[in-house]
C-alpha cells in the first residue's frame, strides 16, 4: 500500500495533484469551547468553574496529548469540583460535539477533490472522539480520507514539529506537493518552515474558498 501511494505521489507531482492536510477544529467543524461551556453551564458561575477547572487547567491540553483518558479527566476535574458538577463535567468532556457545528458544506468539496485525483488527510490536535465523530457527525470523511494523524495517538500536539513529520513520514508525502489549512499561525508556520504550503483559516468561509483553488 505505501509503495502504491509513494508511486501514486511522484505521478501527483507531473499532473499538479496535491495531498491536502486539514486541521479538525474551525476547519472541518466548529471549536468554540465558550459556545460548549455557555450551553452546558447556564450561569456565569458555572461557566466559569468549568472553564477553569477544565480549560484554564491544562488538563484538557492532556487529553489532545494522550496522557489523560476521558475517564480520568472526569475524575481529575470533579476531584477538584466535587460532585455536583458531575452531570455538567459529564457533558462537556463526552458531549461537547453536540454543540458545535460541523462545517457540512466542505465535505461534497472534498469529495469532488478526490475524484480529481487529490489525497485529503487529517492533521488533528484532538482525543480519541475523532474515531467517533469519523462514525458520526464526521461519517462522510471516512470514505474521502487517505489518512491522519491524531495528537493523541502520537504524544505530540501542534505545533510541534513532530506532528507534521509524523504526517510526512507515515503516508511518505513530499512536502512540497501538499498543502495545509489550520486556523492557528503558529500550526501554518510550521508547516511553512518544512516547505508545505500553508493556509491559515481565519473564518469558516476560508475553508472552501481556500479548497476551491484546486479544484
Amino acid at each position: 500500500m505505501e509503495n502504491e501511494r509513494s508511486k501514486k505521489s511522484t505521478h501527483h507531482n507531473g499532473v499538479g495533484l496535491m495531498d491536502i492536510i486539514l486541521d479538525m477544529g474551525n476547519v472541518l467543524l466548529e471549536w468554540n469551547k465558550d459556545k460548549i461551556l455557555k450551553a452546558v453551564a447556564k450561569t456565569q458561575k458555572d461557566y466559569l468553574i468549568l472553564d477553569k477547572a477544565i480549560f484554564q487547567s491544562g488538563l484538557w491540553e492532556r487529553l489532545d496529548l494522550g496522557t489523560l483518558t476521558r475517564e480520568e479527566l472526569v475524575d481529575k476535574v470533579l476531584s477538584l469540583l466535587g460532585d455536583i458538577y458531575k452531570k455538567k463535567v459529564e457533558e462537556v468532556i463526552w458531549n461537547w460535539p453536540a454543540y458545535i457545528d460541523i462545517y457540512t458544506e466542505v465535505f461534497p468539496l472534498l469529495a469532488r477533490l478526490k475524484d480529481k485525483g487529490h489525497r485529503i488527510f487529517v492533521l488533528s490536535n484532538t482525543s480519541p472522539v475523532f474515531y467517533e465523530l469519523l462514525k458520526d457527525q464526521l461519517a462522510p470523511l471516512e470514505k474521502i480520507l487517505d489518512g491522519f494523524v491524531l495528537s493523541c495517538d502520537i504524544k505530540a500536539i501542534k505545533s510541534n514539529r513532530k506532528m507534521f513529520e509524523e504526517i510526512l513520514r507515515k503516508y511518505q508525502l513530499d512536502p512540497a506537493n501538499c498543502v495545509f489549512l489550520d486556523d492557528i499561525a503558529d500550526n501554518t508556520n510550521m508547516a511553512e518552515s518544512l516547505g508545505i504550503k500553508a493556509y491559515q483559516v481565519k473564518q469558516r468561509s476560508d475553508v472552501v474558498d481556500i479548497l476551491k483553488k484546486f479544484e
